[in-house]
């Protein structure tokens, strides 16, 4: 992103950020990034001038949001790499390249101290025990730092260490142009100047076209309509009330059809795109061991250990995404457990495994992680990880007994499981345990679909008691997610299993709760 009046912002789609500002900012900004006054021992400090006990503080201070399940620093079970655990990456396999005093980075060495980039690629590497993925991002960042500096690096990739898959009709550069030739070039002047620097990447074979994000030829270009690119195909909103909706044709040619918003839907902009979005959605939750609530909010205990399928998409048409999240369960010493939450969506399957945090599948993926070309995201926020499929379903999974799924206001009556039909009526969305389990069981294997849990005491509450408390940590929460069903559940998993773990469990899974919905949460640990 560049400004008129100088300021650049790059990022590399994973880790990587970097801000350029003009001189003229000098002790004119603030933030993480420090005042910009040339001096770099006063930038680790607040606003009124004092020095933060630590970096936390810090950082903390600087805060713009809160995201669910995020925390200001790790606190427990930190994963942290002794330098004897490091040495296994410092040679030229892995971070040691960086350094190589003959290495395809001689030149930058110069301009730019690999030391800072170096360190980082030690650290990021030994912990995720030399997965190349991590680095390669590592190296790339300095690649990025060098080519902005006009300074020509050697070849570095092979077939053999980070070599880059480019998708169909593009091939890999070392030196590249930073402005390729593009569909909406073709028909006026793009605002991109050639620089003496070049950049890294997937370039456009010769005879096609960057449009969007893919290159064709130039007979496949888009269509340009009012300042804005379209790809050939694409289906958009020309007006701010969605009244009118348009067709990019393969002529070049826009054509437009009056079109409107269904009821329980709102003309508004999502991610970037103008469209008919659901108002409202629907949420299902596994509260704990043995308790849950429908997408009606219908609580029930249930202490299967089977795999069963949590939600599915019934007679799915456009533009519903069909799906199907399935939660295997086992039982250990503390009674029912989620073993796997398993999605199928997209032609994906995307399995998060309890006990396991940045993994899917087995897998210690970097997270966030993109599979179908952008159709399903998996990211890591704070304890949660969250998978999302837009206009399609939302889970988050704390890696323990809590799961929050989402769907749309679009899926009412097209979906079925143990999380019910989602059709307004909590009523006709349990029936018994045993019926349960029968009607919703994927696969048997050494398991019971359990019985009631018998009827808790409702004498002191304990700690459950802080859920409902209209002066605790969780009042702020109170009206967007009711807690009475999360303090009943909170019991009964506390009558389930004794300990003081579970009702912390409870409490997390009501902050996650709360956390997404908007909420306002205070301290509560």
């Amino acid at each position: 992103i560049k400004t008129d009046f100088g300021v650049i912002v790059t990022f590399d789609w994973y880790s990587y950020a970097r801000v350029i500002l003009p001189v003229t900012y000098s002790q004119a900004v603030c933030g993480l990034c420090g005042n910009a006054n040339g001096d770099p021992q006063d930038d680790f400090a607040l606003p009124d001038g004092q020095r933060p006990t630590d970096e936390i503080q810090f950082a903390d201070f600087w805060k713009v949001a809160d995201v669910p399940g995020c925390w200001a620093g790790c606190t427990e079970a930190c994963q942290v790499c002794t330098e004897t655990e490091k040495r296994a990456y410092r040679g030229d396999k892995h971070c040691g390249l960086l350094v190589k005093k003959q290495g395809p980075f001689a030149a930058c060495h110069g301009t730019i101290d690999p030391t800072p980039y170096f360190n980082d690629c030690l650290f990021d590497v030994c912990l995720y025990k030399g997965h190349q993925e991590t680095v390669c991002s590592s190296i790339s960042a300095y690649v990025t730092a060098c080519q902005s500096r006009g300074v020509r690096i050697k070849p570095w990739r092979n077939a053999a260490f980070c070599s880059l898959v480019c998708p169909p009709n593009q091939h890999y550069e070392l030196c590249g142009s930073p402005c390729p030739a593009t569909c909406r070039g073709q028909t006026e002047a793009e605002e991109c100047e050639e620089t003496t620097t070049c950049t890294e990447g997937c370039f456009c074979n010769e005879g096609f076209l960057l449009s969007g994000d893919s290159c064709v030829p130039l007979a496949q270009c888009g269509c340009l309509h009012e300042g804005r690119y379209y790809k050939a195909g694409e289906e958009f909103f020309a007006c701010p009330r969605c009244s009118e909706r348009c067709t990019c044709k393969k002529t070049g040619e826009v054509e437009c059809r009056p079109d409107g918003c269904a009821e329980d839907e709102a003309c508004m902009v999502q991610d970037g795109v103008r469209g008919c979005y659901p108002q409202g959605c629907g949420v299902c939750q596994v509260l704990g061991a043995v308790s849950y609530s429908t997408f009606d909010g219908r609580p029930f205990y249930f202490a299967g250990t089977c795999a069963y399928t949590l939600a599915e998409a019934v007679d799915a048409e456009k533009p519903l995404v069909p799906f199907a999240v399935e939660m295997e369960k086992e039982s250990n010493e503390e009674g029912p457990v989620i073993r796997r939450l398993v999605v199928t969506v997209h032609g994906v399957t995307v399995g998060m495994a309890r006990g396991t945090r940045w993994e899917v599948d087995g897998e210690r993926h970097l997270l966030p992680l993109t599979l179908g070309a952008g159709a399903v995201t998996v990211s890591q926020e704070g304890t949660h990880r969250v998978l999302r499929v837009p206009g399609g379903p939302k889970l988050l999974y704390d890696g323990d007994t809590y799961a929050l799924l989402t769907l749309p206001d679009a899926y009412r009556r097209r979906v079925r499981g143990l999380c019910g039909d989602f059709d307004g009526d909590a009523g006709d969305d349990v029936t018994s345990p045993q019926d349960l389990g029968s009607a919703w069981v994927t696969r048997m294997s050494a398991c019971t679909h359990g019985s009631l849990p018998p009827p808790c005491p409702t004498g002191d509450p304990g700690p459950c008691g802080l859920l409902t408390d209209a002066t605790g940590p969780f009042a702020g929460c109170h009206g967007v997610v009711g807690p009475r069903e999360h303090a009943a559940a909170c019991a009964q998993e506390r009558c389930s299993e004794a300990g003081a773990a579970t009702a912390c469990r409870s409490l997390q899974a009501y902050a996650a709760a709360c956390q997404a919905a908007g909420g306002r949460l205070q301290e509560w640990r």
